[in-house]
């Protein structure tokens, strides 16, 4: 009934998330799902990884000095239609149950994730990203998901 998720505590500063998702990839461990809340002085990366995955991925974190625990949440299949979350949302509010945070599991597009970056220059970014092999997808493939 419950997912796990890793919760990591990293400064910051510029580096650190590449820093951890590099630690990740030398470990081959994949994220299926991201959340990424910051304050001025740390960040917490929250991430679901597979069931098989978490005890290794949490050993090798603590390994390389990260604060990292293992937590449980709940994912829950919504409806992709107008209003699907809105009702999980009203039956938890009715219920008094409020929610701390949420986040979702990527879409794939011809086996990509498709991940949004806020860039302080996305222009530059977007042309770097696309110089070097990337795709970026536009609002009308976006509009298409699930369809």
């Amino acid at each position: 009934m419950f997912v796990h998720q890793v919760s990591v505590y990293l400064t910051n500063q510029n580096g650190a998330l590449c820093k951890l998702t590099g630690l990740l990839k030398e470990h081959n461990v994949d994220i299926l799902a991201l959340m990424i809340a910051d304050t001025t002085e740390f960040g917490i990366v929250r991430f679901i990884v597979k069931n098989e995955d978490i005890h290794p991925c949490l050993d090798m974190l603590k390994e390389a000095g990260y604060s990292a625990r293992k937590n449980h949440v709940v994912c829950v299949k919504i409806p992709n239609e107008p209003g699907g979350l809105h009702r999980a949302l009203q039956l938890l509010e009715n219920a008094g149950n409020s929610i701390e945070y949420l986040y979702s599991f990527n879409y794939s597009n011809d086996n990509n994730a498709l991940i949004i970056f806020r860039l302080a220059d996305r222009d530059a970014g977007a042309k770097l990203l696309i110089d070097n092999g990337f795709t970026v997808a536009t609002q009308e493939e976006i509009d298409g998901l699930g369809a």
